[in-house]
């Protein structure tokens, strides 16, 4: 029988699915580790994450157990690739599809491919964002997504980051597909609207999945809902 008295540490990468947030994964694991016969002779382990998801946004979610938890910032600053699928027509208050409606296009034809792209190609680089007023950023020590749906008027500081990588990936309109790399800290669905405000039209974000962190990808990662026992959790640590 394997011995667990010793502690878990290492990375788990976990495919989140939509509709739960990061925090409901930790939760999951942390009751796997409770509910487990062998909880008394485990030294319990700290448990994090590097890097949230929206509960709209599915893929990889990096957890963080025991002694790897040390590593949260370091592993937070590696670059991210996203798939996004964009729908052109309308903005919603959140910038995705879980928000209300609060901007529609007066254009109804087609954007053509080629002005697309053109834009694309302008937001490559360093540049400053503003965060969506519907985020996880601390206002006073608030939530701004918290003071967003009180109706409070926020102005959000802009902040630096970087696009590595911009590809279009399919083209249906009203709905356009596209892979990003960006920094750390860069919000996807903020690069969709900050796009389609450039092109003078509005789009949502309607799709989103993390697909890299770094060096690791979600192809290596255990789908949430396979993290029954304690067994599942050891056997997909990834010693660091």
């Amino acid at each position: 029988m394997r011995n667990y008295t010793t502690r878990m540490d290492g990375l788990l990468l976990v495919n989140k699915k939509t509709g739960i947030s990061s925090y409901d994964v930790i939760r999951k694991i942390k009751r796997v580790f409770k509910s487990s016969d062998k909880y008394a002779e485990i030294r319990h382990p700290k448990i994090g994450h590097a890097g949230t998801l929206d509960p709209f946004a599915s893929g990889l979610l990096i957890v963080l157990v025991g002694k790897a938890t040390k590593k949260m910032m370091s592993i937070h600053e590696y670059s991210k690739v996203y798939d996004v699928t964009a729908e052109f027509g309308y903005e919603t208050d959140t910038q995705d599809l879980t928000g209300k409606i609060i901007a529609k296009d007066q254009k109804k034809a087609a954007l053509d491919k080629g002005d697309i792209l053109a834009v694309m190609q302008g937001m490559l680089g360093k540049q400053l964002q503003v965060p969506p007023n519907y985020s996880a950023k601390k206002v006073k020590g608030r939530r701004a997504y918290s003071l967003a749906r009180e109706g409070k008027e926020l102005n959000l500081a802009p902040k630096e980051i970087e696009v590595f990588q911009f590809e279009l990936t399919d083209f249906s309109w009203p709905k356009i597909s596209f892979r990003l790399e960006v920094s750390t800290g860069t919000y996807i669905r903020t690069i969709v609207s900050d796009l389609a405000k450039r092109i003078g039209r509005c789009a949502t974000a309607v799709e989103l999945r993390r697909v890299s962190i770094g060096p690791y990808i979600v192809e290596d990662a255990i789908n949430v809902d396979s993290i029954l026992t304690l067994k599942d959790v050891e056997s997909n640590i990834i010693k660091i």
